[in-house]
């Protein structure tokens, strides 16, 4: 594999979440799993996903504080195993399938009902995050893709382009650095992810860069359905991904 295409999906992953909030891990994974083994191109996006989301938290003016997100981020940690535990007693691939056709119909409902665009913000209550962020984590343990929903809430809640991706920064960025730490005693983290990860990292900076002139330049008419395009084309390529597990 030539040394730059990971550092190239890395810089293109980077560019879409700095101006979105999210989709690196959706777009690097299944792009970056055309050229290495899937299990590295996970490790890989949750290596570089981090260091994404840090450097976004990190220059995200102004920054939503931990506070504000606290309940989405706790249920996240407590859902997670819950996932785990649904993982190793049912079908992984068909858990994919379900999740991913829900998302689906969820985005292109929004894109088709003319939902796509912000709107004035709704209450956002303890409970209703909390009870999110479990069913966020529970879908990232049993699938790993628990990023979908969370960001489905966010637009719904709503208040502003800004206000969405600020609080998608600070989740990100708060549920991936305990989601290292759960995930390094595995031994995912090989000489070749580091390696690959390393080599990335010149390519985020970029793309932080980038994204941060780009971002502006996103009008709000067109935030709420670039958002659900994503989410659409990722959420179905899943789908195909586990159908063709299925029939074999």
């Amino acid at each position: 594999m030539d040394i730059a295409t990971l550092p190239l999906i890395a810089l293109l992953g980077t560019m879409i979440q700095s101006g979105l909030g999210f989709g690196f891990g959706l777009f690097f994974v299944p792009v970056a799993a055309l050229f290495v083994a899937p299990r590295e191109a996970v490790a890989v996006s949750l290596m570089l996903g981090t260091i994404v989301s840090a450097g976004m938290y990190a220059e995200a003016r102004p920054r939503t504080s931990v506070l504000a997100i606290l309940p989405l981020v706790i249920g996240a940690l407590v859902g997670t195993p819950i996932g785990v535990w649904i993982l190793v007693r049912a079908d992984e691939t068909i858990l994919r399938l379900l999740v991913a056709t829900a998302v689906f119909v969820s985005a292109v409902a929004n894109l088709a009902g003319g939902k796509g665009h912000t709107h004035e913000a709704r209450p956002d209550t303890v409970v209703r995050q909390g009870l999110i962020g479990v069913l966020g984590g529970v879908i990232r343990g049993a699938t790993s893709m628990g990023g979908p929903p969370i960001v489905l809430y966010q637009h719904w809640i709503g208040g502003g382009a800004e206000r969405i991706r600020g609080r998608l920064f600070a989740y990100f960025f708060w549920v991936g650095v305990p989601a290292l730490a759960l995930v390094a005693p595995s031994g995912v983290f090989t000489r070749n992810v580091l390696r690959d990860s390393a080599l990335a990292l010149p390519a985020l900076v970029v793309g932080l860069v980038v994204g941060r002139l780009i971002r502006p330049h996103i009008a709000e008419a067109w935030f709420g359905r670039l958002s659900m395009l994503l989410l659409a084309m990722t959420s179905a390529l899943a789908a195909w991904g586990a159908t063709r597990a299925i029939l074999g």
